[in-house]
């Protein structure tokens, strides 16, 4: 499979970006302190109103002043704002109409704007939120982040760390910052068990549901949005979008030619650049853009530096009634390896101890690229048809005996698929439909070499097809949704043991309404049904070449039925969605605690299990210059009955066999019942401070429930500071932001793990129940800087 070799070129060049950390952080802090006392001015009020193209008032269109605050217009289209003197601009927002971008000189007098709206144009970017996404109304509870807040929050991490703030979602890192292998839970639900999609095509690859955003550094600086779905969701394609979907979604090429660099120094050796460029789009309505991005870095763990390259490259043509976009990347990680946890012992002598040495680490490569042809018919009727690839491989290597280390083994893998879909949405006043077909045919190669001798190759092959119909239908004040899929999969496998093929075919449908309150508040309601298949290695049993001749059908699709209610209100200093879901799972393919072989999590079926809880996330605009952000997960969530196998070993330390336990109603593991974040931003002109606070309650590192084997709750504190610079140098417009992390260094983070338990059997066959916790730790405090200048 083809790499980017050319990329390397650029390794030495970007790797000489680097300066001293704590001048450059000394340094932001002066300049905050002594620009924050010149920028006291008046306030003036802006007031206005906003119509459609036929000049007819636009209620809940959301008005952005100088890309922070956020107002939403009344019932009859006006809004207000507080402004100081100077040049500004307002941008317009309504899923119906084409974004409006309003520049404004405010003096010392109150200003009174009309503003109006043009009729939707941009025919790529409608599909994209039509066939996949959840619109504004759709009753199924969601997060939206725009390209603002992304690029407030990021520095370079992955996209696990970018997330971390959204409601019901936890994340760690091997590394123990927000590089090497990252990962999150919705709800306490892996991220394997996600459906993830960019611009609609799937990220999970088919075998594992697996996506890893190791080997693409950056991806949040190339995507323009991200939705973050939690519950069933709406239908998707690729992996079922079985505890929820997180979408992203690239921009519309921009009108105009500009590019921009960021360079970014951190702790722990931290060096990352990234340029970017646009072209504009020519007379001819062709465009092309790109972004390439590098990042090294040693890791808080010992032995667990990354060094990433990546090539995001888009082009487009649009004409009058239809559209055709290619969307790509190229990727490439070298990764020193840290899947392991470590006992509690060893962390209180050193919290960067690795398991694994310096030897063991990896080098793996992914690209994507889907192009999308998109076709407008009449004033009411899109068509998209895209074709995709998504592909990676590489090597990682660990030793035969971690005692001995005698030699190394190489795990090859080497994986791609392709898959096509089309999809064709209809909006009418009262009644929109969207249907769509989907199909990607996948094949990953497997192999296993120590010294040049190959010891196993073996092949798995999936193809997965699925059809979706949407409908929403308007009813006064109510919106009518529903939703149904089917989708169809199937597996085989090829290697030392034949295991023949599965296939497993599914229904799932989803309904739900929505009722407008008031323009500015609105209830909802939704139950959907989502199953899914399990994974290659659910299949074998952990196994990454079968041995024994596995049953493909001894595993069986987990179900789940999720019921969502909730209400969303909008005013203008005010943002608030609070939900309350219950998600009834049968046959889940639950996490066991244990990890494989090759360290990835091992999981078995329970008959039984829920998750059930309170979401709530808020934005309150105190003033014009304080705001501030919270969202909280509140839940309970049970296991109706779970089966532990204990080893068992005798006085002398020998394994003589393996008994099961069973325990009755415990709660499912890494599963906190209360994640907390609490955050406050002041922001005057080119100047932002904020905190963001976060509490992670308590969880247990398997399903027995015993409070020996918990990862104990955390309290975190983030600072972010940024400021703006284009009064001194308009052509670039720099802006640098110092972002703390663990600002109290606080030394008792452990926000993943796992556990060994097992049975010491005396002479007289006496059992004691013994065992060993073993945690994740999240780095101390941390310090990262960011320059980004317009080029």
């Amino acid at each position: 499979m083809t790499r980017v070799e050319t990329l390397r070129s650029f390794r030495t060049a970007l790797h000489n970006l680097s300066g001293r950390l704590s001048e450059l952080a000394s340094t932001v802090l002066m300049v905050l302190v002594l620009s924050s006392a010149s920028l006291a001015q008046t306030s003036v009020r802006v007031t206005g109103v906003v119509h459609d193209p036929t000049g007819d008032p636009v209620s809940g269109a959301s008005v952005v002043f100088d890309g922070r605050e956020t107002v939403v217009t009344d019932e009859i289209g006006r809004f207000s704002i507080l402004a100081q003197s100077g040049e500004w601009e307002l941008q317009v927002t309504h899923p119906a109409f084409q974004a409006v971008r309003y520049p404004i000189t405010v003096g010392d007098e109150s200003l009174e704007l009309v503003i109006r709206f043009e009729a939707a144009t941009s025919v790529e970017e409608t599909i994209t939120v039509i066939g996949i996404r959840a619109g504004d109304e759709v009753p199924v509870t969601k997060r939206n982040m725009d390209r603002e807040e992304i690029e407030t929050l990021s520095y370079g991490q992955d996209v696990p760390a970018l997330l971390q703030y959204t409601p019901a979602m936890t994340w760690y890192s091997d590394s123990g910052v927000g590089s090497n292998y990252s990962y999150f839970s919705m709800r306490g639900i892996q991220q394997t068990r996600i459906n993830m999609t960019f611009d609609g095509a799937p990220l999970n690859d088919p075998a594992e549901h697996a996506v890893y955003f190791n080997n693409f550094h950056d991806f949040a600086n190339a995507v323009d949005s991200i939705q973050i779905q939690r519950g069933v969701g709406t239908s998707s394609v690729g992996s079922p979008s079985y505890g929820g979907s997180v979408n992203f979604a690239s921009g519309p090429a921009s009108p105009t030619r500009n590019g921009d660099l960021r360079l970014v120094l951190g702790s722990y050796d931290t060096r990352r650049a990234s340029v970017a460029y646009e072209s504009g789009v020519f007379d001819n309505g062709l465009s092309v853009s790109g972004r390439f991005s590098y990042a090294d870095t040693d890791g808080y763990r010992d032995n667990s530096g990354t060094k990433q390259r990546t090539l995001f490259f888009n082009a487009g043509w649009q004409g009058e009634r239809s559209s055709l976009k290619l969307v790509s990347f190229f990727g490439n990680v070298e990764t020193q390896l840290a899947f392991l946890a470590v006992d509690p012992d060893t962390l209180s002598e050193n919290r960067r101890f690795n398991p694994l040495d310096e030897a063991e680490r990896d080098d793996f490569g992914q690209d994507f690229a889907q192009l999308q042809y998109t076709r407008a018919f009449g004033d009411d009727t899109l068509l998209t048809a895209s074709l995709y690839y998504n592909g990676a491989d590489g090597w990682f290597r660990l030793w035969d005996d971690p005692e001995t280390q005698s030699e190394l083994l190489q795990f090859g893998i080497d994986q791609g698929f392709v898959g096509t879909m089309v999809t064709v949405s209809q909006v009418g006043d009262r009644l929109s439909t969207t249907l769509g077909v989907h199909y990607n045919d996948f094949s990953g190669d497997h192999t296993l070499d120590a010294e040049e001798l190959r010891i196993y190759e073996n092949t798995g092959f999936k193809e997965t097809a699925n059809a979706f119909g949407k409908l929403e239908y308007r009813l006064g004040s109510w919106l009518l949704f529903g939703d149904l899929q089917l989708r169809w999969a199937e597996f085989s496998y090829a290697g030392d043991v034949d295991l023949g093929s599965v296939d497993w075919s599914f229904i799932d449908p989803k309904i739900g309404a929505r009722r407008l309150i008031s323009p500015q508040m609105s209830v909802y309601a939704s139950l959907g049904r989502a199953q899914r298949e399990p994974s290659r290695m659910d299949l074998l049993l952990g196994e990454d070449n079968a041995t024994i001749p596995h049953d493909l059908e001894a595993v069986r699709p987990e179900k789940v039925l999720d019921l969502e209610i909730g209400v969303d209100l909008n005013t203008p200093r005010l943002a608030l969605q609070a939900n309350i879901y219950a998600m009834e799972f049968t046959d889940e393919i639950a996490l066991t605690g244990e990890l494989s072989e090759i360290g990835l999590p091992l999981r078995q079926n329970v008959d039984d299990s829920y998750r059930r809880g309170l979401e709530v996330d808020l934005k309150w605009m105190a003033t014009q210059n304080w705001s501030l952000i919270h969202s909280a997960n509140l839940s309970r969530n049970r296991i109706s009955e779970w089966t532990q196998f204990y080893d068992v070993y005798d006085e002398q330390g020998a394994w003589i066999g393996s008994e099961p336990i069973t325990y009755t109603d415990v709660p499912p593991l890494l599963t906190p019942d209360v994640v907390v974040n609490l955050g406050a931003e002041w922001a005057r002109r080119d100047i932002r401070v904020a905190l963001m606070g976060r509490y992670v309650a308590d969880s247990h590192l398997d399903n027995t429930g015993l409070d020996e084997y918990r990862l104990p709750a955390y309290t975190n504190l983030d600072l972010r500071a940024s400021i703006g610079l284009g009064r001194w140098w308009s052509a670039a417009q720099p802006s640098i932001t110092l972002f703390v992390n663990n600002l109290f260094d606080n030394q008792d983070q452990y926000p993943s793990g796992y556990s060994y338990q097992f049975i010491n059997r005396n002479s007289s066959g006496v059992d004691r129940l013994d065992g060993m916790p073993f945690y994740y730790p999240l780095a101390t405090r941390n310090i990262v800087v960011s320059l980004e200048l317009d080029l």
